[in-house]
């Protein structure tokens, strides 16, 4: 916690002061974000494997 009061001092920003909430609400939001497009890659692997499985090619056709 002592770097995020540290990053906001040092930080000043066009609309004013920065504060260690400030800091700290925004890495939550970035991770929550992040954590996002994790589960959606997931579900569209999960997806692909699903689809790849159930409509294999019939290699005996010949």
């Amino acid at each position: 916690m002592m770097q995020l009061n540290a990053m906001a001092i040092l930080f000043k920003s066009l609309m004013g002061d920065v504060s260690g909430a400030d800091i700290g609400k925004s890495f939550e939001l970035m991770g929550k974000g992040m954590l996002g497009i994790f589960i959606v890659m997931i579900l569209i692997y999960a997806v692909i494997v699903i689809l790849s499985k159930t409509s294999g090619t019939n290699k005996d056709s010949k």
